[in-house]
């Protein structure tokens, strides 16, 4: 059944499709996750064959990574059923437990409410009693104290969030990370702010957002489609226009990347993967890309990709992928 919407997808993405055609594809895309999510792996490829400069068998690439996927899903469904055979409960609570884990801990601040953002293939949600949704990104800490929503509601971040806050005009919502404070009273918006990275990076889709920036005096507005990037090392920020929804769609477990540094990519895929890379050349490490992953890709798939689209040589071993040039 994939196969044969290969040649469809890429006859979008190449601009090719008669009126019908683009009313079929429209339709086979937004019938099921499935379908979505092998678009975004065709598309992937696509994208970086573009980066190339020049043309790619996108079919041939999309069959050796249909061949090694379904092998992929032949071991692990062999493996799920010998061990649902012996423990098929305890399988049952592990894959409860790594949805997201809930504390409540006593702090100077009071009791509070604690989460930690699990591995899936789409965000979790939580929904804070003000009604605001938090879409919460892989390896990540979120909580907020007992005092939420008296007079603020202020919540903590580590890693990465999407937040869809309800409007309280009379109760500013606040997120805190570690240099930053950012002001909201109604709007959509996304910040990545991971403890060990270099970017601090919040990107506004609907509303506006107030920056408060530890070493940076001037306050910071945010419009719809601007975004705000903070350097750690240099203590310098600057403000860019970008498309907002391509800054959000991990919630979804797709992963857009417009141009972007491959040093600045495998950082981000690091959180979502949780493996370490090593790039062992600085002319590498500022290589740029354009492309989209999906989380249920693996990362040897990812690092095929990738290597389309700049000439590199990488080992896996277990949990560490380094990389350098041919």
């Amino acid at each position: 059944m994939e196969n044969e919407h290969t040649e469809l997808i890429i006859g979008y993405l190449m601009g090719n499709l008669p009126p019908e055609e683009m009313t079929h594809f429209y339709g086979w895309v937004n019938e099921s996750a499935s379908n979505k999510e092998l678009f975004f792996e065709i598309k992937a490829m696509y994208d970086a064959g573009i980066s190339l400069g020049k043309p790619i068998d996108t079919a041939s690439s999309w069959q050796r990574l249909l061949n090694r996927k379904k092998n992929s899903q032949i071991r692990r469904f062999k493996l799920w059923y010998q061990i649902s055979t012996y423990a098929a409960v305890a399988l049952l609570a592990v894959a409860i437990s790594s949805v997201y884990f809930l504390f409540f801990h006593e702090s100077d601040k009071g009791l509070y409410s604690r989460y930690i953002g699990g591995n899936g293939l789409e965000a979790d949600v939580v929904e804070l009693p003000d009604g605001t949704h938090v879409s919460l990104g892989s390896k990540t800490t979120f909580y907020y104290d007992k005092d939420f929503g008296k007079d603020k509601r202020v919540v903590y971040l580590e890693g990465e969030a999407y937040f869809d806050v309800a409007k309280q005009k009379n109760k500013p919502f606040i997120v805190k990370t570690k240099e930053q404070d950012i002001e909201a009273l109604g709007t959509k918006f996304n910040v990545m702010a991971y403890p060990l990275d270099s970017m601090v990076i919040t990107t506004l889709l609907e509303g506006s957002v107030r920056l408060t920036t530890a070493n940076i005096a001037q306050q910071t507005i945010l419009k719809p489609n601007q975004q705000s990037v903070y350097n750690r090392n240099s203590k310098f920020a600057y403000l860019q226009k970008v498309d907002a929804l391509q800054f959000t769609s991990w919630t979804a477990g797709y992963y857009y990347f417009p141009e972007q540094s491959l040093e600045t990519i495998l950082e981000r895929m690091s959180h979502v993967y949780g493996i370490q890379f090593s790039i062992n050349s600085e002319k590498l490490k500022k290589k740029t890309f354009t492309g989209t992953f999906y989380r249920g890709q693996s990362i040897k798939d990812i690092m095929e990709i990738i290597r389309l689209s700049m000439p590199i040589r990488y080992r896996i071993n277990s949990q560490y992928v380094i990389i350098s040039e041919i």
